[in-house]
């Protein structure tokens, strides 16, 4: 199953980092919600707030519920979600990341 975390831009911005695999949307494959949340705070997300900014939230929350059998951004496809016309470019570089569990990074436009 795959587990999407999508990032709130806590103080204005974006976290990014193409060699880890962060981006706007980081989706995680994994066999529950438990382990995607463990994986992904390998990856580099945090779940706790610290830092991000009080009045905007915090930037990552943990995943729940049964997961998606294909990688989804908001009930959608996750490749091509970027080119569709009801999204916006947000970072320089990939929209997301998919994290699969033979360790390949797929960077998402």
């Amino acid at each position: 199953m795959f587990f999407t975390f999508s990032q709130n831009n806590s103080g204005g911005n974006f976290s990014y980092d193409e060699k880890a695999g962060i981006s706007r949307h980081v989706i995680v494959e994994a066999d529950d919600a438990a382990e995607a949340n463990r994986l992904a705070e390998k990856i580099g997300l945090y779940f706790n707030g610290f830092g991000d900014c009080s009045c905007c939230g915090f930037r990552w929350s943990e995943a729940w519920g049964e997961g998606d059998p294909a990688p989804t951004i908001y009930d959608r496809p996750a490749k091509g979600w970027a080119q569709a016309p009801y999204s916006m470019k947000w970072v320089d570089g990939y929209e997301a990341f998919i994290h699969y569990t033979d360790g390949d990074i797929e960077g998402v436009e």
